[in-house]
């Protein structure tokens, strides 16, 4: 590689490079870890719409969020009509020192998520397919916090026909609290309609141990497994 192209591959910016049909031709780190929320397709149709008229390049200030992930503005650029370029650039907040309160409760998370279904979704008709790791352990949460996230996750998708909920340990990642690794816990709700999500982000805000993200069809809350 040359230097220009290892500054590309370690830029903190997702790269991808399409051919004119939208499969990828090139990638750096970055955008490889960001495709394992959004697709190439996706991606691709975001560059063709942001695309200048003409051959060159175009940067547009907007808001995209990925996950975790989110971004305040992308580059596209083309030269021909056999590739194009997509760079987003992402949005750094400074680096927050979690800390682990002592209002956090020993407890069983399947239990709280029943007690949220059975009070939130009284009289609603949603049938939901429950897939749950079962092995998760007892864990330590603030159980007030997480039951707040939790019933408004329940109250915007009581109106839905169907959702899959699916509790599961993350692989490969981590969340560190105090220099501390801990597994991420995902209870992710999945339905075929568009679920309105807004309000629920400040409420979730509140614990900087809960995390919630999501797209057009399906919202999830993360936290640590404290034991």
């Amino acid at each position: 590689m040359t230097i220009y192209e290892e500054l590309l591959e370690h830029d903190l910016n997702p790269f991808m490079l399409f051919d004119g049909d939208g499969k990828i031709k090139n990638f750096n780190k970055e955008a490889e870890f960001l495709l394992n929320f959004v697709s190439p397709k996706e991606l691709f149709n975001l560059a063709v719409s942001y695309a200048s008229q003409t051959f060159g390049f175009r940067r547009e200030f907007i808001s995209l969020s990925y996950d975790k992930q989110t971004f305040y503005a992308i580059l596209v650029g083309y030269v021909s009509d056999d590739e194009i370029v997509l760079r987003l650039y992402k949005e750094v907040s400074g680096t927050k020192m979690l800390k682990i309160d002592t209002n956090l409760k020993e407890t069983n998370i399947f239990t709280l998520i029943g007690l949220s279904k059975s009070t939130t979704l009284l009289g609603s008709n949603i049938l939901i397919e429950e897939i749950y790791d079962v092995s998760i352990p007892l864990l330590k949460l603030n159980v007030n916090e997480f039951l707040l996230s939790l019933n408004n996750i329940f109250e915007q998708i009581k109106d839905a026909k169907n959702i899959t909920l699916r509790v599961y340990l993350k692989t490969g990642e981590y969340e560190v609290i105090n220099k501390k690794k801990y597994k991420i816990i995902a209870i992710e709700f999945v339905s075929k309609d568009k679920i309105e999500f807004y309000p629920l982000k400040v409420e979730a805000g509140k614990n900087d141990l809960l995390h919630v993200t999501s797209n057009k069809n399906s919202i999830k809350l993360e936290l640590p497994l404290i034991v």
